[in-house]
């Protein structure tokens, strides 16, 4: 119960969980052709959802606002027209659309 207080709205659907969300996403911008502004909000969002679970792991308490921002970044990549089709179709499926909560 407490891990889904934890994961990422995002990360927390039933099957692929947030390794196989996360590896979908980092394939998606592998193949596809991020503009200099995506890949920007992409390596800092990463960066920081990636400090904030060590964060989390020590203690630590983590700033939600941000956390927030930089999940609203990856969706909005995820939607990217620089990606190719069918990655994007594969991500609609992990990443929740505005407004929807994990179950």
């Amino acid at each position: 119960m407490l891990a889904l207080v934890i994961t990422p709205a995002f990360a927390q659907k039933k099957g692929g969980g947030q390794k196989a969300m996360r590896a979908d996403l980092d394939s998606a911008v592998r193949n596809g052709s991020l503009n200099e502004q995506e890949r920007a909000k992409y390596d800092a969002a990463i960066k920081f959802l990636d400090g904030s679970r060590g964060k989390r792991k020590s203690g630590e308490t983590v700033d939600r606002t941000a956390m927030r921002q930089a999940m609203k970044d990856l969706q909005q990549i995820s939607r990217s027209e620089n990606l190719k089709p069918e990655d994007r179709e594969k991500l609609a499926k992990s990443m929740p659309t505005k407004g929807r909560r994990a179950k």
